[in-house]
This record gives structure tokens, C-alpha cells and sequence, in this order.
């Protein structure tokens, strides 16, 4: 059985993040139709999982990749976010984390030095914050 999975997944484009937030999208509106009673969000949730699925299924990968491509530029802004705020977490009370003004690279600094000069190790960027 899982040979035949196998080969019948060679050759097909698979999951990626486009087709993950689809999928899991699709399931939170249909999840959402169970408590609100409204048959537009379980027809909305049904077309992403479905869609979500196809993409997966999907022989033609150069178009996947465009599309996962275009998500992924219009979605780094978002995405960004949420990333530099886990950081943040993890570095918790010892560290500080700052963003270079050039290349959008985090920098972690230890906190209580004072004013001091970061440089990123990334572009070179020079700039003075306070840890």
C-alpha cells in the first residue's frame, strides 16, 4: 500500500505553504459553519480544502511554484511579523533584538549595555541603539 502511494505521488506536485494554508483554512471556515449555522462559510471552506488538495495532486509544477512564489512575496510583510515577535520571545530578558535599517536582518544583542554600536553581520550596516 504505501508503494502505491508512493508512486502514485512521484510525479505530483505535493504540499507546500500555498496549499497548507489552504487546506487548513478550508477547515477552520467549515469548522466555523458548525457554530455560526451559516452555509456560505461551509461552501467557501470546502472550495479551499478542495482547492488545497488539487494543488497537491497537481502534475504541473512550474505553475505550483509560480503560485506558491506570488504567496509567498505577498505574504513576507505578515509573515515577518510574527517571526521577528518570536525572536523576540525566545530572547527573552537577556537579549534584545533589533532590525537592520538595510537588509530587514535580525540582530540579537545583550541587554543593559548601554548605547552601543550594532553592525550586521549580513550587509555591514552600521547603526547605535540603546540594549
Amino acid at each position: 500500500m504505501k508503494d502505491k502511494l508512493y508512486r502514485f505521488m512521484r510525479s505530483r506536485y505535493g504540499n507546500d505553504q500555498l496549499s497548507s494554508m489552504l487546506t487548513w483554512g478550508g477547515l477552520i471556515f467549515m469548522l466555523l459553519d458548525c457554530f455560526l449555522k451559516i452555509g456560505i462559510f461551509y461552501f467557501i471552506g470546502f472550495v479551499l480544502f478542495v482547492y488545497g488538495y488539487i494543488r497537491i495532486f497537481s502534475k504541473q509544477y512550474d505553475k505550483r511554484v509560480a503560485q506558491n512564489r506570488w504567496y509567498m512575496e505577498h505574504t513576507a510583510g505578515i509573515r515577518n511579523v510574527f517571526k521577528r515577535r518570536k525572536k523576540q520571545k525566545e530572547a527573552g530578558k537577556d537579549y534584545k533584538v533589533f532590525v537592520c535599517n538595510k537588509c530587514q536582518q535580525m540582530i540579537r544583542v545583550p541587554r543593559g549595555k548601554g548605547r552601543i554600536e550594532i553592525r550586521c553581520p549580513k550587509c555591514g550596516n552600521k547603526f547605535i541603539r540603546k540594549s
